[in-house]
């Protein structure tokens, strides 16, 4: 097999990723909340699972950062 038939392999198996992940992507995005909308309410626990903590008890409180990801 030559490295142009290759070439072409994987650029048609990109191009139909591509083509199933953007529709996904999109659909996904209609539902997500727009940029200075008030964040869905939710409630979490610690990492013993024992306190709770709910984002609506901070509504008009005092500032919350929400952040995603891992911090270890």
């Amino acid at each position: 097999m030559s490295i142009f038939s290759e070439i072409v392999k994987e650029l048609k198996f990109n191009i139909g990723f591509r083509n199933r992940l953007v529709p996904a992507t999109k659909a996904l995005d209609a539902k997500a909340p727009r940029a200075g909308a008030m964040a869905p309410d939710f409630t979490l626990y610690d990492n013993k699972g024992e306190a709770s903590v709910t984002l609506s008890d901070f509504r008009g409180k005092k500032p919350v950062a929400l952040v995603f990801g891992s911090f270890t």
